[in-house]
């Protein structure tokens, strides 16, 4: 699940919109955190993968700035209560990744081997 979450995040779908915000909600925020409720489209699929309609809180704190202005590395946490397990039973679930993010959307271009994403975007194998 959190695979899909992270796919989302890197495309200009509607999807994902509301939880960008959150992640970049906690780039601006003084003590580098912010604490909401997912809404929208991505609340929904959340709900459907989990079969639980409580709400799904988003908890976001910033693990450390870049030196590019406006982005992170941040940890975000989705947080579900009352959802089922097999034997049926309720559980809380909580589901944590870490990203590096900038204010546009787009990750942050310090760190990144723009040789080897070059090599896997054009679909070569390593060692090609």
């Amino acid at each position: 699940m959190a695979l899909a979450v992270l796919g989302l995040l890197g495309t200009s779908d509607v999807v994902a919109a509301d939880l960008k915000q959150h992640l970049i909600a906690a780039i601006d925020a003084p003590d580098g955190r912010y604490d909401g409720e997912l809404s929208g489209r991505m609340a929904e699929l959340f709900k459907g993968q989990t079969r639980s309609p409580a709400p799904v809180r988003v908890q976001v704190r910033t693990l450390r700035k870049f030196a590019e202005a406006g982005c992170a590395r941040l940890e975000a946490t989705l947080i579900q209560d009352d959802v089922p397990t097999k034997d049926g039973k309720r559980i809380p679930l909580a589901v944590r990744y870490e990203l590096n993010l900038c204010r546009d959307g787009q990750p942050p271009s310090e760190g990144i081997d723009h040789e080897a994403a070059s090599r896997l975007l054009s679909g070569e194998t390593p060692g090609q």
